[in-house]
């Protein structure tokens, strides 16, 4: 008898081992997909639990999306691993991949365009008519990593001559919705914001005081730890799939505007300009530096 309940003992350790390895060789039950909170929360889901349920549903795994309220905890969990993938502006890409070799896989096209841009806006009875008149007034930018709300901008401001923190007072808003209604009452006299958001703010008040040139859609990032086929679940989900039945075009055309002209492949290559402007703005630390440090000081952040 106590050689039978030897055997059994060794044996239900060695199914408690292969078990457990097994699991460990598994890949996480969830994948966790992290997201800025470009606008308010409540938007954020709106805009972006039906992409994740589509995932679940394609991809035959369970996403979740995780929102963060600011852009560099969304890359340090995409860096630990605690999020496969992310939606990240452009700029919080170049960041990411500087910090821990993120890759992005595809991008937005939305409206169908590779590209979008920035506006710098104003109320329709302001008496500012180019970027060089808002010397000695206030901008209201969205939060410091966005790269339509703050990095390109920034970049405008400069290409007019003037210095933010300096020539133009500074306020960080976190959300470009939020600047947008903070130049609408008067709080800050011009707004910084990417076009979708701008174009709404056209029939409420606002006008366009100066445009950007063309910047590299938003891209979806996979942390470097990522499992190695989830590069390929995104592409078939993303692309593949859309692009040879009209089923899945269909059901992201009716996803929110920001998504629904679906998705492209795309490299590290297509962000070498934020890069080098994010460089030219900030200096050397721009791709590492904390977010007080990226600033332009003289307002609140």
């Amino acid at each position: 008898m106590r050689r039978h309940a030897r055997l059994l003992a060794i044996a239900l350790v060695l199914v408690s081992w292969r078990a457990a390895t097994l699991m460990a060789l598994e890949p996480a039950a969830t994948y966790r997909f992290g997201v800025v909170s470009f606008y308010n929360p409540r938007l954020m889901y709106l805009k972006y639990q039906p992409l994740v349920d589509y995932l679940s549903e394609q991809t035959g795994r369970r996403w979740e999306l995780v929102v963060s309220a600011a852009y560099d905890p969304t890359v340090q969990s995409l860096c630990a691993g605690t999020v496969v993938a992310a939606y990240l502006g452009p700029f919080g890409y170049v960041r990411a991949h500087e910090l821990c070799g993120a890759d992005p896989v595809v991008r937005l096209q939305t409206n169908g365009k590779a590209t979008y841009q920035s506006y710098i806006m104003v109320r329709q009875d302001s008496s500012l008519q180019s970027l060089p008149d808002l010397r000695g007034k206030s901008i209201g930018f969205g939060a410091p990593e966005s790269t339509s709300s703050h990095l390109v901008p920034r970049a405008m401001l400069a290409q007019a001559g003037l210095t933010p923190g300096k020539d133009v007072a500074c306020r960080y808003l976190a959300h470009h919705e939020r600047a947008a209604r903070s130049t609408l009452v008067g709080d800050v006299d011009a707004c910084a914001v990417r076009d979708i958001v701008g174009d709404k703010f056209l029939q409420r008040g606002l006008r366009i005081l100066a445009t950007s040139g063309p910047i590299p859609n938003f891209p979806f990032v996979v942390a470097p730890g990522a499992p190695p086929g989830l590069r390929a679940e995104l592409l078939r989900a993303l692309v593949t799939l859309p692009g040879s039945d009209p089923r899945f075009a269909a059901t992201i055309a009716g996803w929110d505007e920001e998504l629904a002209a679906g998705f492209a492949p795309t490299n590290d290559a297509e962000y070498s300009g934020i890069r080098k402007l994010a460089l030219d703005v900030f200096g050397p630390l721009a791709l590492t530096a904390p977010d007080s440090l990226l600033s332009c000081g003289g307002g609140d952040s």
